[in-house]
């Protein structure tokens, strides 16, 4: 006879765990599937940035906030194009999700709360993140997932697929089929199943497909395929939020003719913590945004509007000398090995070799070097308004790196609604099934826009509260 729990959760990432770890200390029956060899998801290469108002840290340092200010700061940012009624929902638990995480030994990086500018910036200081990042929250979560999945009411199958949904006549989910490793299917029976499998930042097809045919460069792990957004469809869920795509600014794969990209490896592009030195071009040789602009919305947006959505960062021999490091992440025999043989990392005597190499005109490349200099050089304002001016570009050789509009966090995710029931077209909710994480798609929480800590903390804090509330208990109501 195979499994019957109370709870299916699809997925022991960020938002499987806490929902597996509330629903079994509420004395649920749950079974836990993950398709890795180990827990944790994204959190293993997530910067994990959180935020939350009202946080027991924030009043310490006397900061007041409050969870409605959050959500105003939300629907700001995101021009109002997230799904308002989950954001509140979200800025409702954000606040005791820190003090869930801090109750726990959660090592704080001791600026925080800090107004971040990596995402469009809050009006208040309500941004946490770990000294090691996601690693930071793993090491927290994971003996509180450890202990729940020790109980009597808790399974958990690693290197586990689930291949399909069980539903009745009437469309409700009664439980998964499960592939293992030796590939043998089993199904389990459940009242509630919940995808929690994250999103499709490791599956081009996917993306492409989701995304309005986009390219695929990626920070995401190869194991966020979309498979759960993919089961959620099959039983009759909708797919929402692909228009909203922002690329974030920017990346570099780690190898020459790859998509994948290191978050460690990020160029540092945040004009508040490492001012431009060098000028951004097209694949055309033109500038297309200041590239000193504060608002990290504004250079989203000016790249995503270019057709291949990727620039050259060109520079000269002096500013590679003297410029602070503009890839702080890459070790010196990675640099050597880059320039010598990365398709990425071009370097010419002239600007117009550089020009010829990657592959644009050579006069328009220059006059875009020339205006910029003699702007520079005359006193002038520059031509796009640009106020960080260290250097001329001047000096060879000539070098260019080629940034891609990268993706962590995908924007496509099933549709729910207040509840976390996956929804149909028609809005009637497909009874059994919930979604939470990135199965949501990035956009539900954040819209056409970046909105920091909205992933990490709602992925948690959802997790933790359907959970309870699948076993019979409201979070919110017990605070």
């Amino acid at each position: 006879m195979g499994l019957s729990v109370d709870v299916a959760i699809v997925g022991a990432g960020t938002a499987g765990m806490p929902c597996a770890i509330e629903a079994v200390r509420a004395g649920a029956k749950v079974a836990v599937i993950e398709q890795a060899e180990r827990i944790g998801g994204a959190l293993h290469v997530s910067a994990a940035q959180m935020s939350g108002a009202g946080a027991k840290r924030q009043k310490s340092r006397g900061i007041a906030d409050d969870w409605r200010t959050h959500l105003d700061d939300v629907l700001r940012i995101s021009r109002g194009t997230c799904q308002a009624d989950l954001v509140e929902l979200a800025t409702q638990l954000g606040g005791s999700t820190i003090d869930w995480l801090e109750e726990a030994g959660f090592e704080f990086d001791p600026v925080t709360p800090a107004i971040l500018h990596f995402h469009e910036a809050y009006r208040t200081a309500r941004t946490f993140w770990g000294v090691a990042g996601g690693r930071s929250v793993l090491k927290v979560v994971k003996p509180l997932f450890d202990s729940a999945m020790a109980q009597p009411n808790a399974t958990l199958l690693l290197n586990s697929e689930v291949v399909a949904l069980r539903q009745a006549k009437d469309g409700a989910v009664t439980g998964i089929v499960v592939r293992g490793k030796d590939g043998a299917e089993q199904t389990i029976t459940a009242k509630h199943v919940v995808l929690a499998t994250g999103g499709y930042g490791g599956n081009a097809e996917r993306f492409a497909r989701w995304t309005g045919g986009r390219k695929l460069h990626t920070a995401a792990l190869p194991t966020a395929t979309g498979a759960g957004i993919e089961l959620g469809l099959a039983a009759g869920g909708v797919l929402r939020g692909g228009e909203h795509y922002l690329p974030t600014f920017a990346g570099i794969p780690a190898q020459s003719g790859g998509h994948q990209i290191l978050w460690d490896q990020l160029p540092s592009l945040t004009p508040q913590v490492r001012a431009p030195w060098e000028v951004f071009v097209t694949s055309q040789g033109k500038r297309f945004v200041r590239e000193d602009v504060d608002s990290v919305d504004a250079r989203e947006r000016a790249l995503n509007a270019l057709p291949d959505a990727l620039f050259w960062a060109v520079f000269d021999a002096r500013i590679w000398r003297e410029a602070p490091p503009l890839l702080p992440g890459w070790k010196a025999d990675e640099l050597a090995a880059a320039w010598q043989s990365h398709e990425n990392f071009v370097i010419a005597p002239t600007l117009e070799d550089l020009a010829k190499r990657i592959g644009c005109d050579a006069a328009t490349l220059n006059a875009t070097i020339a205006g910029y200099n003699d702007a520079l050089r005359s006193g002038k304002p520059d031509p796009l308004g640009r106020e960080s001016r260290p250097l001329p570009i001047a000096e060879a050789p000539f070098r260019a790196i080629r940034m891609h509009g990268m993706v962590l966090k995908t924007p496509s995710g099933l549709t729910v609604d207040r509840a976390l029931r996956v929804v149909r077209a028609d809005g009637s909710p497909i009874h059994g099934l919930y979604a939470i994480g990135e199965a949501l798609g990035g956009a539900t929480l954040s819209g056409n826009a970046f909105v920091g800590g909205m992933s990490v903390t709602p992925a948690l804090g959802f997790g933790r509260w359907l959970g309870a509330k699948l076993a019979g208990r409201d979070l919110l109501e017990a605070a």
